[in-house]
């Protein structure tokens, strides 16, 4: 149906009335406000459910017991989850930190960049270059930092019934493991690296490879053989020399790391 000139004048001139009207104004603009923040609080209710679920549904069907048990869990397991587990491979009683040979074992040799005779403190495992490099049980990150010799490195304390010892994890292209963080054991916590043309921060290196350490304490002086806690180790006595006998292989083609 038309609307005559005489009747759109009337509207026009009944709307700049209620125009100039200031209380008519803000019931306009309350009523064409409304729908809008309507939908902005629906958008902010399915933002609140999909970024919150666990909380949504603890707050609807959990008693205030589970709830606060849930919630504990969930903030002490957060920081756990968030790595992934790779692949364990088992030779005693902690897995391999990556799969691979061992070019240099622990105990004195010639150092490959320097030329002394001096004590490598770890094993060196030759592997897949970048291959993922994973703790071999579960415990939380005391230290992270760059090294001239380690370049990037990993420490982590595993507080385990028999004796609490740290492991370290030196030559890294890549870091994932955060400051403070628990991780379990498998938790990928960085790339294995070292390569000196093609790595970043790889430390005093010859090649790509993994240098890792088991020590009693955090002090650098406090290391002992890795190979005791990943291979089954056997304690009879060499009629010769009186050390303990070591089930493990070492890939000596490869040549010794740093």
């Amino acid at each position: 149906m038309a609307i005559d000139l005489k009747t759109a004048a009337t509207i026009a001139k009944v709307a700049i009335n209620t125009l100039r009207d200031e209380e008519a104004r803000r019931k306009i603009i309350i009523i064409l406000m409304a729908p809008l923040i309507t939908v902005l609080l629906i958008l902010s209710v399915l933002v609140y459910i999909l970024s919150s679920p666990v909380s949504f549904i603890l707050q609807f069907f959990m008693d205030d017991t589970t709830k606060a048990a849930v919630e504990e869990f969930k903030a002490a397991n957060d920081a756990v989850v968030e790595l992934q587990i790779g692949e364990l491979e088992f030779n005693g009683d902690y897995p391999m930190p990556v799969t691979g040979e061992i070019t240099s074992p622990y105990g004195y040799r010639i150092h490959p960049v320097t030329g002394e005779y001096k004590m490598h403190t770890g094993i060196d495992i030759r592997s897949e270059w970048h291959a993922p490099v994973k703790s071999i049980a579960y415990g939380r990150v005391v230290k992270i930092g760059i090294d001239d010799g380690y370049g990037q490195f990993v420490i982590i304390f595993h507080d385990a019934e028999k004796e609490p010892f740290y492991s370290v994890y030196t030559h890294l292209s890549k870091v994932y493991a955060l400051q403070d963080q628990e991780v379990m054991q498998g938790s990928i916590i960085g790339l294995e690296g070292g390569d000196p043309d093609l790595d970043p921060l790889p430390g005093r290196s010859t090649g790509h490879h993994l240098h890792f350490e088991i020590r009693k304490s955090m002090s650098a002086y406090s290391h002992v053989d890795p190979v005791t806690y990943l291979f089954e180790t056997t304690e009879e006595e060499d009629e010769s020399s009186g050390d303990e006998t070591v089930n493990f292989k070492i890939d000596e083609s490869r040549g010794q790391m740093e």
